[in-house]
């Protein structure tokens, strides 16, 4: 099974996203917080995340504030993303 993120700007993650009550929650692998904050802290990165599970793509729009990471057990890094309030 292939799952995978892509940002905005064409920098792919092992990894994958749920959304639930307009929170996005990202599991990524094999890379520190340092890595996965510095990516998802750029807005235009974060403009467009597309999901990829076994061939399908969801595309996930506007999540742009960056709301907490942390390091699980492992190698996962989870994030919590919200859409930015005008």
């Amino acid at each position: 099974m292939e799952e995978k993120l892509t940002l905005n700007d064409g920098t792919e993650l092992n990894g994958r996203a749920l959304e639930s009550d307009g929170t996005l929650f990202l599991y990524i692998f094999g890379k520190t917080m340092k890595e996965v904050f510095e990516l998802l802290s750029v807005v235009k990165n974060v403009k467009v995340i597309t999901a990829t599970k076994y061939g399908e793509d969801t595309v996930y729009k506007n999540y742009s504030h960056l709301k907490a990471i942390s390091e699980e057990s492992g190698d996962m890094i989870s994030a919590v993303m919200k859409k930015a309030v005008r």
